[in-house]
């Protein structure tokens, strides 16, 4: 990584600073995400502002993460929202009060360390100040910004701008200086510290390099334009040999050129449908359902090669060489061919892991496509991301500001560039209060010397919150106050005193714990020498001491469900001792995370996600707690009875059975897959999806579907990539395995595929 990225990742992983990451096209900001995921400590979640942003992020909506009401947002207290012909603006009472939110996302929102929102340039600064709202209202810290979560923001303010009708923007211009994230009201108060990823990766020549960054800061000069319109061919018709492609203002323009060029040839249409699986809004296709195509038509790659050969990448333009039902050739400049494989768009959503307390993804739906598109033009709204060695930039309509600086930067190199309009100075301009805020932004604190002070700092607050048994002690004593001693009614009434145990050893140790915490301040303000050794030292000592503590008090808790398994009418009693568990377990983890921290700043290095896991990680209790988990009360004729009263009476042969339960009946009757996919009108692929889940559950023998050797080979490739999406198995396997063998075969590792 370049040391820009190195810095934003310490910031990240050793502080509680908010960061605006930033950098021109090209400069690695989507890599450094990825790079974020797989290293950072944090407990952290993806968020971008639109669907499409978020499916590509590979996270999820603002909106729906803290499921904020549409409408724009007033950061006052009122009594009521206004309503305006556009609709309702909500405010900080509405939007504190009106929250329905679920205790299961209330309670991942209380987990969240990190919270990275991608695609910046888009979030509105009324929506960042509705989600801070949220995060107090929430995490019940009205008083600190995102109720102490800490945000990582990545973008490139010249992309695609906010967008706001002029009836919002009439009401909320009295309270914001702009639209954009920065003019927030939160971040007002507290600016995000700016780093900029200053190595281009897209550009080599040093004299585009150049004029690029002149027009990202408002300063070209007389000898860029001459050199731009040297470039400037009227009239120019694109050679249908050619691997080029036009970029242009609006998507009627792009369409119209594409059409046109359809038409005109003459070999045979071919039609190729998304396939869904599950969850995917229509709002969040990346690509056009229905992707139709000829031999010789002009496509571009809209994916990197995920296969590691780096065959194409993203933007890479190529023209289709040959097409059959189940077969897509693209040919590019250099002669290679290639055949296009599908890839697959997640739909993603977080939940808590009720065993580890983790943030974790889970996978609702898939779109699965061909990851190309027509390509003799795109939108520059559309071209972002992408790389072209060639195209020809229409300029003739009015830009918004800074677009011509985002079509200019899809390029290699200047050599590529062919103008239908010159440009001029009024094209160029950069947003004002873009151009304002990157001005600002130079007389900031160089990072090198906020990092020092940032990290003991948090390690000063993490620590005390390690050691901070308050909110255990609470969760505790809630419990425990449930229990009636005596009602024989009550369940917990006979455990009473077992309670009562739990809770003085519990508010026992958090005296202890208190007194640790005023070392922890002494240590870190008198700063005698050597301190971080010392406070290493004494972290350390406290970790042993109260770890045993805290893990008896989890097996106590884990005994005591297992003991209900021979009682009645329990089932809420142990979901309720297994919340509490998680709570004394979550604490033993932050104290060994506490003292790693620990010592990776005595030793100046980067606490890793991986070394969390290492100081943190459990298996025996994981494995312990997931065996109890499956607890089956033993009243299963209560069960049957309750479940009575709302079941139809017919006889089973008269039920109807759906989803994949039908799918597995009919197979079982002897019934192809074929078979069943044309009786239920369904996809081939969907009912091998019906079927995988039973070979995962064990109900069915993976080889009845593969043979044994190739899933053998399969599960090999599987664990070198370490994925399990089918797309770059199937690459590496080559065309001797289906995507229904690699289907089938990843379905044995009990994981979701």
């Amino acid at each position: 990584m370049s040391d820009a990225a190195l810095l934003a990742s310490r910031f990240i992983n050793q502080t509680n600073r908010h960061i605006f990451l930033t950098g021109k096209a090209g400069t690695g900001k989507t890599t450094f995400l990825r790079h974020i995921i797989q290293h950072t400590h944090k407990k952290t979640v993806i968020a971008a502002p639109t669907g499409i942003a978020a499916i590509n992020a590979g996270g999820v909506t603002l909106h729906s993460l803290f499921q904020l009401p549409f409408g724009a947002f007033i950061p006052k207290h009122q009594s009521e929202a206004p309503h305006t012909a556009e609709g309702l603006f909500n405010n900080i009472t509405t939007i504190a009060s009106n929250n329905k939110m679920h205790a299961t996302k209330r309670q991942l929102l209380r987990e969240i360390e990190l919270l990275i929102i991608d695609e910046v340039s888009m979030l509105r600064a009324d929506l960042l100040d509705a989600i801070d709202t949220v995060l107090r209202v929430v995490r019940r810290k009205n008083s600190t910004p995102f109720g102490g979560v800490q945000c990582l923001f990545i973008g490139d303010l010249l992309q695609l701008p906010p967008v706001i009708k002029d009836p919002e923007w009439f009401v909320l211009k009295n309270y914001y200086k702009s639209v954009f994230f920065f003019d927030s009201v939160v971040l007002s108060q507290n600016k995000p510290l700016y780093i900029e990823l200053d190595k281009v990766y897209r550009q080599s020549d040093e004299e585009f390099i150049s004029l690029l960054n002149n027009l990202r800061n408002n300063k070209v000069t007389e000898k860029d334009i001459a050199t731009l319109n040297r470039h400037y061919k009227p009239g120019y018709l694109i050679d249908s040999k050619e691997n080029t492609i036009t970029l242009t203002t609006h998507n009627y323009k792009a369409d119209a050129i594409n059409k046109d060029f359809l038409d005109k040839l003459k070999t045979p249409l071919f039609t190729y449908d998304a396939e869904i699986e599950d969850e995917f809004s229509e709002f969040s296709y990346p690509v056009e359902y229905k992707l139709q195509l000829k031999i010789g038509a002009q496509v571009m790659f809209i994916k990197n090669d995920y296969s590691g050969n780096q065959r194409y990448f993203n933007g890479r333009i190529g023209k289709i060489s040959d097409l059959s039902k189940n077969n897509i050739e693209v040919e590019f400049e250099d002669g290679t061919k290639i055949r296009v494989d599908k890839y697959e768009w997640e739909n993603k959503r977080y939940a808590l892991n009720p065993v580890t307390n983790e943030i974790e993804e889970t996978i609702v739906g898939k779109f699965i496509h061909y990851p190309i598109k027509l390509a003799w033009a795109i939108t520059v709204h559309k071209s972002q991301g992408l790389t072209f060695e060639k195209a020809i930039i229409d300029v003739g309509q009015a830009f918004a500001p800074g677009q011509v600086y985002v079509a200019l930067s899809r390029l290699r190199s200047l050599d590529g560039l062919i103008l239908t309009s010159r440009v001029n100075y009024d094209a160029i301009s950069t947003d004002i209060s873009v151009a304002e805020f990157s001005t600002s932004i130079q007389t900031q604190a160089s990072p090198n010397s906020l990092l020092e002070q940032d990290t003991l700092d948090f390690l000063r607050n993490y620590l005390l919150n390690s050691f901070d048994l308050s909110h255990l002690c609470n969760t505790c004593n809630e419990h425990v106050n449930e229990y009636k001693e005596g009602d024989k009614k009550s369940v917990k009434s006979k455990y009473f005193k077992w309670a009562q145990e739990l809770k003085v050893t519990t508010n026992d140790m958090k005296a202890h714990a208190d007194k640790f915490m005023h070392q922890v301040e002494r240590i870190l303000h008198e700063k005698q020498a050597d301190h971080l050794t010392h406070l290493a030292k004494r972290v350390g000592d406290a970790k042993n001491y109260f770890e045993p503590i805290l893990k008896k008090a989890s097996s106590r808790i884990l005994s005591q469900i297992d003991t209900l398994k021979e009682e009645k009418k329990t089932r809420q009693y142990a979901k309720e001792l297994s919340q509490l568990e998680v709570q004394y377990f979550e604490q033993v983890k932050k104290l060994n995370k506490a003292l790693g921290l620990c010592n990776a700043v005595l030793f100046g290095q980067e606490f890793s996600k991986q070394q969390s896991e290492q100081a943190t990680g459990s298996k025996e209790r994981e494995e312990e707690v997931k065996a109890i988990a499956a607890l089956k009360v033993k009243n299963t004729k209560e069960k049957k009875s309750a479940a009575g009263k709302s079941v139809d009476k017919k006889p089973k042969a008269e039920k109807k059975v759906l989803g994949k339960e039908l799918s597995y009946t009919l197979y079982k009757e002897g019934k192809t897959i074929e078979e069943i996919a044309q009786i239920r009108n369904f996809a081939v692929s969907t009912i091998e999806s019906h079927l995988a889940q039973y070979v995962k559950s064990k109900d069915l023998p993976a080889i009845a579907f593969v043979d044994s050797k190739k899933i053998k080979k399969i599960l090999k490739v599987q664990e070198e990539l370490q994925t399990t999406l089918l797309g770059p198995i199937k690459q590496l396997l080559g065309d001797d395995y289906s995507y229904s063998d690699i289907r089938f075969a990843l379905a044995t590792l009990n994981k979701d595929v």
